[in-house]
């Protein structure tokens, strides 16, 4: 933490073409009761309406309009021009929680000095902004559980991360198109410290978006595991279930291709076979998981 009580806080909102959303997601940055905060916008080449909205704000945020090489890039790009101690970014269909989910993450930093990554509870708002029941995401932030179930447990809009870390284990990689932040935690979670703040600092929207394109999502599951496996400083605890970790991130994998649409069940197929072929000691759970989607159904047929 700055030696100042009232850390800049940077935030980053890549975008394209998203004018629908970008208002929103500014005005959840400019509302909080938190003074020094720095919104910074890059946008890639927006054609619909976006450069618009961006000028209106005139100096309340950094903006800038170019080409970029992806998502991660462009986070990146924005990353290296802010100034704040701590750095956070919102996607653009997501917001913070207004007005004070900025001052509770800095106040949480200053009575954690070792934490490197603060995050908080994620809710769901539709297409319209209105909140629905339920978290994005429940489970605690625990190194060992997130590598062996391919399982990100961090949710990114209500992530906020020291500079510090990032410098130490390096910005976003480029390489990945999707789980760019589960590769990022697993990153950090070897070398830092990663806290969870027990209240709601941000709402995710509830849309159907670059999650649910399968020829990126189902590979990233088992690319995220391998590139994992290949850093140093990994606990022999964790070394040891290689095996199973690759086995459980072609069974994450293939619930994505699940989630994708029935075009995509033929590589939930793949997935799964995968999975018991990496590690057939696994198998029993391979078969539960696999086939609960099925159960759910069958389930919910009853039920009528």
């Amino acid at each position: 933490m700055s030696e100042n009580d009232n850390p800049l806080v940077s935030v980053v909102i890549p975008s394209l073409n998203r004018a629908e959303f970008l208002e929103a997601t500014i005005e959840s940055v400019l509302n909080q009761d938190y003074p020094h905060i720095e919104c910074i916008v890059v946008d890639g080449g927006s054609r619909d309406g976006s450069l618009k909205i961006l000028e209106s704000y005139g100096e309340r945020i950094k903006w800038i309009s170019e080409p970029d090489e992806g998502h991660a890039n462009a986070i990146n790009k924005g990353w290296k021009m802010s100034k704040g101690d701590i750095l956070s970014w919102l996607n653009v269909d997501d917001v913070w929680k207004v007005p004070n989910a900025v001052s509770q993450v800095v106040n949480y930093f200053k009575l954690y000095p070792e934490a490197d990554v603060l995050y908080g509870n994620c809710g769901i708002i539709d297409r319209k902004g209105n909140i629905q029941d339920g978290l994005s995401y429940y489970h605690e932030w625990d190194l060992e559980y997130a590598v062996e179930y391919c399982d990100y447990c961090i949710p990114q809009p209500a992530a906020f991360i020291r500079r510090r870390i990032l410098e130490k284990v390096g910005w976003l990689d480029e390489n990945f198109v999707q789980k760019k932040d589960h590769e990022l935690w697993l990153r950090i979670g070897l070398v830092g410290n990663i806290k969870h703040i027990p209240c709601i600092l941000a709402y995710e929207r509830n849309i159907r978006g670059i999650s649910f394109e399968a020829k990126t999502i189902v590979p990233s599951c088992v690319q995220v595991t391998k590139k994992f496996f290949s850093l140093s400083g990994i606990p022999l605890k964790i070394k040891r279930k290689k095996r199973r970790a690759i086995s459980n991130s072609y069974l994450r994998g293939a619930n994505y291709a699940y989630l994708c649409g029935i075009h995509a069940w033929p590589l939930a197929i793949l997935y799964v076979f995968r999975a018991a072929l990496v590690d057939p000691l696994n198998l029993p759970y391979v078969i539960s998981r696999s086939t609960l989607p099925l159960r759910r159904k069958l389930c919910n047929i009853l039920k009528r």
